[in-house]
This record gives structure tokens, sequence and C-alpha cells, in this order.
């Protein structure tokens, strides 16, 4: 049994411009896997659709991991397994992204205060406009699965102690620049990660806005990770929940912000005991 949570929240800078939260988070769970997950829709202009994106990118990578066997990495390579995964979410994304495009077509209105360079771009590249990041975890029987593209980040977490499952990761973005489901290298980008579960409690994602607010992984670790998974494990869902809402709304940089906690049953919450509450 696996103990999970996800939350999305609308930032105040986006409150008070009155635009709409391009951030989206799901959970899927059942009685072989849990799945969280954490998409960040662009924030520029051209990315007129990006909270569509965000919302896409989470389907197709819940999609793509219900799909997957407890056997799979038994009947073939790992190398192999993870291929196919990365393959089938970017398939699964673009073929969403399409259909949408079928029966919506970009309106003028939505792109009436583009410049005439932005409005190019988008007929173009007309996927553009649905640019998004994508990060995701899943426990599957013994093995945990991570899933990222694009800055925020996918967290591996043991003993309160949280490290990147991937090495960008560890880098800050740069200009508000980061790698996204619309780039046509995107499956270049597009990172897959298999772990065994047993060397770890469990796995967090998030989009930029959550954790920038604490400006290094230390203190994102002792500051949030390690008192909101002590919080799952008392059954304080509600007051975590409030507490994310609080970093969007009130406390963090004014973006939109997106957490989900992936963590086994039955861990020693030693680690965590002395976490400061949230």
């Amino acid at each position: 049994m696996s103990i999970f949570f996800t939350k999305t929240e609308t930032g105040y800078s986006h409150i008070n411009t009155g635009k709409r939260c391009q951030d989206f988070s799901a959970s899927y769970n059942d009685e072989e896997r849990t799945i969280v997950t954490a998409c960040d829709g662009h924030g520029g202009n051209v990315y007129v659709r990006s909270h569509l994106g965000s919302k896409f990118a989470s389907t197709a990578v819940i999609d793509v991991l219900r799909e997957i066997e407890r056997t799979a990495f038994y009947k073939a390579k790992k190398e192999a397994v993870i291929e196919n995964i990365r393959l089938n979410i970017l398939c699964r994304w673009n073929s969403l992204v399409e259909g949408h495009l079928a029966k919506n077509p970009i309106r003028m209105s939505e792109i009436s205060k583009l410049t005439e360079a932005e409005i190019l771009s988008l007929r173009k590249n007309p996927i553009k406009a649905y640019g998004t990041t994508l990060n995701a975890a899943m426990i599957l029987g013994t093995k945990l699965i991570c899933v990222s593209i694009g800055d925020g980040g996918c967290f591996l977490v043991k003993s309160g102690i949280v490290t990147p499952a991937f090495i960008e990761d560890e880098d800050e973005p740069v200009a508000n620049i980061t790698y996204s489901l619309c780039q046509d290298d995107a499956f270049s980008h597009l990172q897959v990660s298999v772990h065994e579960l047993s060397a770890y409690d469990g796995a967090v994602v998030c989009t930029d806005g959550m954790i920038n607010p604490y400006q290094n992984l230390s203190n994102f670790s002792t500051g949030l990770i390690a008192p909101a998974i002590m919080n799952l494990y008392l059954g304080k869902f509600e007051q975590l929940s409030a507490f994310v809402s609080q970093v969007g709304t009130k406390l963090g940089t004014g973006d939109d912000v997106s957490l989900g906690i992936l963590v086994k049953g039955k861990v020693s919450i030693r680690a965590y005991s002395k976490a400061k509450g949230i």
C-alpha cells in the first residue's frame, strides 16, 4: 500500500492579473500501482493553450504508466523498457494535442496580443501553443519509476533526505528557459529512470513554483518535504493541502504551484519525526 498526495494552486500573480492556472497535477491508484504527476504549462506569450498542455501531459503519462506490467522489467532489458516508455509518453501527448487542435483550431482571439513573429511561430508549429513540462513518479511492485522533462523536478526520498532523480534537476533554471514537450527534440530531453523501491521511501514531483521559494534543495528538503511526509503518515492531508494553497496564494513567488508525493505505506518515520510542522 502507498500513501500519496497531489495538489495544484493558482499563484497570486495569476490571481491578481486574472490569468488562468497553467499547472496541473493528478494521481492514479489501483491494486498494483500508484502514480502522481506535476506539470507546468509555460507562461510565455505564444503558449496560449499551455493550461491544456499540462493537463494532456498528466493524462499521457498516467495512460502510459498504467499499461506497464509488473513483469516488464523481467521480460526485457531495462533500457528497452525505458525507451518504450519515453516514446509512448511523447506519442500520447502529441496525439492528445493534435486531436484537440483538429477540433479546436487556434482562434484569432487567442493570438490577438501576440507579435507578428510570435504568430508566425505558432503557424509554423501550432503544437507550441500547448508547451509544458512534465514530472511524474510511480510505485509498481518493487520498482520506483520517475519521469521528467523541464524544470520543477522529480526527487527521490530516503529517511528525510531528498536527492534529484535526474542530473538536470540539480541545475537552477536559467533566464526562465526550460525543456518542453512541445520541442522538436523533446524525446532527447524526456528522461525516465527505474529504481529499486527498497532503496527509497518514495518520490516527490513538483513544478518550479513549488521549489523556487525554498532557494535550494536543502531548504526544500527540510522546510517542506520532510514535514509534508510526516503529515501524510499522520493523516493530516487537509493541513498539507492548505499549506500548498498558501504557497501559491501568499508565500511563494507568485507562480502557480503543484506538488505530488508518493511514499511506501511502511517506512521508519524516525527521520521525519523531528521535522518542523507546516
